[in-house]
This record gives structure tokens, C-alpha cells and sequence, in this order.
């Protein structure tokens, strides 16, 4: 079973999965996939202002413990990538 909600450097990560099927262009088979939908949410200001968090991220994927690691680890790289140093005067 996969984790589908996790604090990471002060934000509450939270995946939300559901079943999405898709048709493979040119065929009649109907493959099923899984698409997990990850909301950031800020839980922590005692460290600076309120940051501006990314639209929800969508990952399709397989299976769906699949579609939700896809979607935790771009959650956890989006936060990465915002910049949360303050250089002390």
C-alpha cells in the first residue's frame, strides 16, 4: 500500500487516485490506468511568509500505488525548487 499523504519541509502533500481509462489511438483495446491527482498545502509559516505553491499535479500511470509515488516525488521536487533559505542580516 502506498503512502498518499506526507509532511515535507513544512507542507502537508496529499495524492488523491482514481481510475481513468484510455484507448490507444488505432486500437479497440482499452487499457486501464490510474491517474493521482497531488495537492500542496502550506502548514508551516513560522519560517516566512506564505509561499506561492504550484497547481495541483497529475501523474497517469499502470497501477495505482504507481500513479501516486509518480505524483508524491514531482510534489516533493516542485517543493524543492522553491526557494525557502533567508540569509540572516
Amino acid at each position: 500500500m502506498s503512502q498518499n499523504n506526507a509532511i515535507y519541509k513544512g507542507f502537508k502533500v496529499s495524492a488523491c487516485v482514481r481510475r481513468a481509462s484510455s484507448a490507444d489511438p488505432g486500437s479497440n483495446s482499452v487499457q486501464p490506468r490510474f491517474l493521482a491527482t497531488v495537492t500542496i498545502l502550506q502548514v508551516s509559516s513560522g519560517m516566512g511568509s506564505r509561499r506561492q505553491l504550484p497547481p495541483l499535479l497529475q501523474h497517469f500511470a499502470n497501477a495505482p500505488h504507481a500513479a501516486i509515488t509518480l505524483a508524491l516525488s514531482s510534489a516533493r521536487e516542485a517543493i524543492d525548487g522553491m526557494s525557502t533559505f533567508v540569509k540572516a542580516r
